[in-house]
């Protein structure tokens, strides 16, 4: 899609990606004009991702690998990622919450500024759902999930500067250089259908991990680990 095409399909805010003729699909579930199967596509392989990079992180500071707490490689907070971008920013570049605007004109400067926004509002969105999540794990069931106590500028063992940092830089690149593209790779190449019975299926096993991940926890006070491996 050329430049000229792109800003041709900007309406009200929302900004349109190369489609496999979507409009003409009014009966498929969207997201703010993105079908909900492609994002729950993109969400299995972020879940992925997520799992590969706490693996990654926790090779590098205590040089072990586990199972992350599940039986599956996919860790389901992560699948969330490509739905909030969908929902909340559209564009690195000319940023839109919820469908709108932040910003009426689109200059280098707001271009930039669009960029910081997203990347702050990620960091903060990372800093908040560890906090909760691992305070929550903590105080009612009294497991420990992860511990950062050993890093600078903590706030609890569960959240802080360092890790907000990091894991936001991480989905702040996603969002920039391979949502928009992957989505419209998608769009136009992979057989809806056929997208639909993969998103369905693995995200149901995904679910489902999950479920029993927190049963366990609730059951035997304690996180499974299925696996680890010390090098």
């Amino acid at each position: 899609m050329s430049t000229e095409e792109f800003e041709k399909n900007k309406v009200d805010g929302e900004s349109t990606l190369p489609t496999d003729n979507t409009d003409a699909h009014p009966e498929r579930l969207k997201i703010f004009g993105v079908e909900v199967v492609y994002l729950g596509i993109l969400g299995i392989c972020t879940a992925l991702l997520g799992w590969i990079a706490e693996n990654i992180v926790k090779a590098i500071t205590d040089h072990t690998i586990d199972s992350r707490f599940h039986t599956l490689p996919f860790i389901s907070p992560y699948a969330l990622i490509p739905f909030a971008f969908a929902a909340i920013f559209g564009d690195a570049d000319d940023l839109t919450i919820f469908g709108r605007r932040v910003f009426i004109k689109k200059t280098r400067l707001t271009g930039i500024l669009s960029n910081l926004v997203a990347f702050a509002v990620i960091c903060l969105a990372v800093f908040a759902g560890e906090f909760v999540v691992g305070n929550m794990w903590d105080v009612f069931f009294g497991v420990e999930l992860w511990n950062y106590s050993d890093l600078p500028f903590q706030v609890t063992q569960y959240a802080g500067l360092i890790p907000s940092l990091g894991y936001g830089f991480g989905a702040f690149l996603l969002f920039k250089f391979a949502y928009r593209p992957l989505l419209g790779l998608l769009r136009r190449r992979a057989n809806f259908k056929a997208a639909k019975i993969i998103a369905i299926a693995l995200g149901s096993l995904i679910a489902i991990d999950t479920l029993v991940m927190c049963i366990h926890i609730m059951a035997f006070g304690e996180a499974p680990l299925l696996w680890r491996i010390q090098f």
